[in-house]
């Protein structure tokens, strides 16, 4: 099941917390800011788009309840 949510990060904890998650899915996510498209695993890729503001968070093959894990981030 693809599915997409828009995600704001505010701070380094956030940030950390973020990766925490999604190293937990199963499927692939995929992180999308503009022309920016990064591996959502990627730690850098992440810090670098966050500092601009929102990005699409985008499930790949994941469970139907694994973007639930994110709410907390939803912008």
């Amino acid at each position: 099941m693809d599915n997409v949510i828009m995600i704001k990060l505010n701070s380094r904890a956030d940030l950390k917390e973020f990766m925490d998650c999604v190293i937990k899915i199963s499927g692939t996510a995929r992180a999308v800011q503009g022309a920016t498209n990064v591996d959502a695993r990627s730690t850098l890729g992440i810090a670098s788009i966050m500092e601009n503001g929102a990005f699409e968070l985008r499930f790949i093959d994941c469970s139907e309840s694994e973007p639930e894990m994110f709410s907390k981030w939803k912008a």
